[in-house]
């Protein structure tokens, strides 16, 4: 008995002595995020991947990150505590066999808008006898973009006067040949396939069909953040929620449209503010991620933001101009460079979604 005694206490050494030695050699830590866009109030997990590169047995691991403290976090209360700086620590505690990969899921969730951060983590690694504990960092950045909400369909077509409708621009962009408006004398240019038998047979000389032209409808979306309301907070959210729909809308109904902005946006996504003419699954979801990141700081003036629509409409597109507050001069604003434009006009303003 005494030497069974003996040898445990040997062994216990032995593992402490190794568990000590060898601390985090051969252990990596990531994390990644189940999907970089996500709705408002959904869930989506954040995904701990640990991997265990070494022959050594982990009997203890705790991991620590740092999380923003407006997620909503799927966890026991004793594995979250906030810290000074307005964040909260999510610590999970696991272990690991030899050559053993794990991934943990813990499901996250958040009400409002906007570009959520995570700098790494931290592991820390007990010893055997659980005397010690050595640590190690992991610096990574991961983000995920919390998309706006969806306005009410109904309060959008009260606002905008029953857009999306009947829409249409002036502009030929080529000869329809179902639309017939009439025929005229073949000059010799027009292919054979343009003869009118019935007209030749009547007239008694070659005449040819004159077709109708087909309109192209195509919208610009322009997205003012100027404001001087004293809580612009709220007017900001209802434009973007606003936006957001209209681009959803447009896109089922096949009409293609550009996206004009002022606003700053969190993170490395400049190239948003004027995103050209598309239509599709990605030229969608490019806006909307630029809708979740976009701040209220205007990057000019709501008249060169006009300007600038304008110019790279090109004179072709209707402008759909939302705003936060019924300004006056952003409206006069707006007709004066539609009218120069030649374009239609349909405003929107943030204001009265609110109300």
């Amino acid at each position: 008995m005494i030497a069974l005694l003996i040898v445990v206490v040997l062994l216990a050494v032995l593992l402490q002595y190794l568990t000590r030695r060898r601390g985090l050699q051969g252990l990596e830590a990531t994390l990644s995020f189940s999907a970089p866009l996500v709705e408002p109030g959904a869930q989506f997990d954040l995904i701990l991947h640990l991997t265990n590169h070494s022959p050594a047995f982990f009997p203890f691991l705790r991991v620590v990150v740092r999380l923003p403290g407006s997620l909503a976090v799927d966890a026991p209360s004793g594995q979250l505590r906030p810290d000074n700086r307005g964040g909260q620590y999510l610590s999970v505690t696991t272990w690991l066999s030899p050559r053993q990969r794990l991934d943990q899921r813990v499901s996250l969730s958040a009400d409002r808008r906007g570009r959520y951060l995570v700098h790494g983590l931290t592991v820390y690694c007990g010893d055997f006898l659980g005397l010690s504990e050595e640590q190690q960092s992991y610096d990574q950045f991961l983000e995920v973009v919390v998309l706006p909400k969806e306005a009410p369909a109904e309060d959008l077509g009260q606002l905008s006067g029953g857009f999306p409708g009947d829409l249409s621009v002036n502009r030929f962009l080529y000869e329809d040949p179902v639309l017939t408006v009439g025929y005229r004398d073949y000059t010799g240019r027009e292919p054979m396939k343009m003869l009118s038998w019935t007209q030749m047979a009547r007239t008694g000389k070659l005449m040819v069909k004159q077709y109708d032209y087909t309109l192209e409808t195509s919208i610009t979306v322009v997205l003012n953040v100027a404001c001087q309301a004293e809580e612009p907070e709220p007017l900001m959210e209802a434009c973007y929620s606003l936006a957001r729909t209209l681009c959803s809308q447009l896109e089922e109904q096949g009409i293609r449209y550009a996206f004009q902005t002022n606003a700053i946006t969190a993170g490395d996504f400049a190239s948003w503010q004027s995103v050209s003419e598309g239509l599709g699954q990605r030229h969608l979801l490019y806006i909307l991620e630029g809708l979740g990141r976009g701040l209220y700081q205007p990057t000019c003036s709501c008249e060169a933001l006009l300007e600038r629509a304008v110019r790279s409409s090109d004179g072709t597109h209707g402008l759909l101009f939302l705003t936060p507050e019924r300004d006056p001069e952003a409206l006069r604003l707006a007709a004066l460079w539609a009218d120069r434009a030649g374009v239609g006009l349909w405003t929107l303003i943030g204001e009265e979604a609110t109300l």
